[in-house]
């Protein structure tokens, strides 16, 4: 079974190594998706990564949401 690696820049997080560790996928609501876009910010990055695109695949760990719950927005990288 395939698991998740964190895709913010920086983190490594995976599902198979950090069980306790949940991980979402980006949020279908235009708005929502924005704001996590903009958080998840790979401005700097250059090649393929420069223009990020989330697929079904893309996940962001639980690290990234303050106070380890999962709310509307996540906290800048």
């Amino acid at each position: 079974m395939p698991g998740f690696t964190c895709c913010v820049p920086g983190c490594y997080n995976n599902s198979h190594r950090d069980k306790a560790l949940h991980f979402y996928t980006f949020p279908k609501d235009p708005e929502l998706r924005r704001l996590w876009l903009k958080n998840v910010s790979r401005a700097g990055v250059s090649g393929c990564f420069s223009t990020f695109q989330p697929t079904t695949g893309h996940r962001v760990c639980s690290e990234h949401f303050p106070d380890s719950s999962l709310s509307c927005s996540l906290t800048h990288f």
